[in-house]
């Protein structure tokens, strides 16, 4: 008996679709093989043809024919292309930034920083930022220019142009072009701050005095002292030509903190203005300002007195004479200071009696300020709040007028 076979046309349909599937696979993983092989080749392909490329630009291409400068006023291009480093024939890209700026920051003083512009095929361009001058100090020596950061910019100079602020009463332990105000001097002559030596005489009078030997300060920690006194000196004129940029006030020809109870500055060559000490000193600048040019005509020379915290005082007078009798104050204070103290003879008992108001040169004891008179604005009030109204100064007043707040 003959057996039959069914075979089911749907069970046939599927297993065939199956192996269509599994061959389609396959090739899907074979041609991705393929594709991925040939992706990596151009990949290395293009490697190959970069390297090769930067190699020969390196070496062979881009070779600087033409030199530039830009953003420099104070040195010749010549000058600084030679201390560059850079030479005709150089490669445009192998050529430093880094060492380049080194190299001219070292020999040229008045260079902040520079940039590097290259444009292809051969030119390159030295694009300079210069230093702002911060003030001119004035030496017996001439006059030392000091950059914003602090860098020596000149020594020596005999004229300044006319924008330039000179500066009195700033202490320098050594003006060296291009060195670092506050950096320790390790070799050569320097000079040393008088109050330094005036602390030396003291400890050297006491000693003797005890009948002690003086002991001597080590010249390394004389001179670290006098690198600091310089780093104070050059924060102060740091402070107070912020003051003045703060408050806009331009045509300040001079800056005098010899006193610095009563810092000085000079504005338009003709009115001296007198600020007291450094505290509240933008808001003082301020007051003066309004006062100077609301309040006085512009022919006005002579004195503004704006040490007190709500009042001005002017003055009319010559501004020459009044700078040459400062001076001269300044120093017969300084000499006094360094002369030897002479141990007081009064009864110890007395002397240190509390209590004691100060007696004026006529006998009679002076009046203390009340707080509300004498007391300092505080820096946290709103800017127009701050500048008191100024009473017009009056023309009939031959010797003072004043502005009260």
């Amino acid at each position: 008996m003959k057996q039959k076979i069914f075979t089911f046309g749907g069970a046939s349909r599927r297993q065939a679709d199956g192996r269509e599937k599994a061959v389609a696979a396959v090739a899907a993983r074979r041609r991705k093989r393929r594709t991925g092989r040939q992706t990596l080749n151009y990949l290395l392909l293009l490697i190959t043809a970069a390297a090769v490329m930067a190699a020969l630009s390196l070496t062979v291409f881009f070779h600087i024919e033409q030199l530039k400068v830009s953003g420099n006023t104070k040195y010749a291009a010549e000058e600084l292309i030679a201390g560059s480093g850079i030479q005709v024939g150089d490669n445009l890209f192998r050529v430093s930034e880094r060492s380049v700026e080194k190299k001219l920051i070292e020999q040229f003083p008045y260079v902040e920083s520079i940039e590097l512009k290259r444009t292809l095929p051969a030119t390159l361009t030295i694009e300079i930022t210069q230093v702002k001058p911060l003030g001119a100090v004035n030496t017996a020596a001439g006059y030392v220019v000091v950059g914003e950061n602090g860098r020596i910019l000149e020594a020596g100079a005999q004229s300044l142009s006319e924008e330039m602020t000179v500066v009195t009463g700033m202490y320098l332990s050594s003006p060296t072009v291009g060195r670092v105000l506050g950096s320790v001097v390790e070799d050569g002559e320097i000079i040393y701050p008088d109050s330094l030596l005036q602390e030396e005489a003291a400890q050297a009078a006491e000693a003797a005095q005890a009948g002690e030997e003086a002991v001597e300060m080590e010249e390394s920690q004389r001179r670290q002292l006098a690198a600091e006194a310089e780093e104070e000196s050059f924060k102060m004129l740091s402070y107070l030509v912020d003051a003045v940029r703060e408050t806009s006030f331009e045509k300040i020809s001079l800056v005098d903190f010899s006193d610095r109870l009563n810092i000085m500055m000079v504005y338009d060559g003709r009115v001296m203005i007198e600020l007291g000490s450094e505290s509240d000193l933008a808001y003082k600048l301020k007051f003066a300002q309004k006062v100077i040019l609301e309040e006085l005509s512009e022919e006005f020379e002579g004195v503004v007195d704006a040490s007190y915290s709500k009042k001005i005082y002017t003055r009319p007078g010559d501004i020459e004479q009044e700078l040459l009798e400062r001076q001269l104050l300044i120093q017969q204070e300084q000499q006094a200071a360094q002369q030897p103290q002479q141990p007081d003879e009064t009864n110890p008992e007395l002397a240190i009696v509390p209590g004691s108001a100060p007696v004026s040169s006529s006998g009679e004891e002076e009046t203390a300020v009340s707080s509300s008179e004498a007391e300092t604005p505080s820096s946290s009030y709103d800017e127009l709040a701050v500048i008191p109204d100024s009473a017009p100064v009056s023309s009939t007043d031959e010797s003072s007028g004043a502005s009260s707040g």
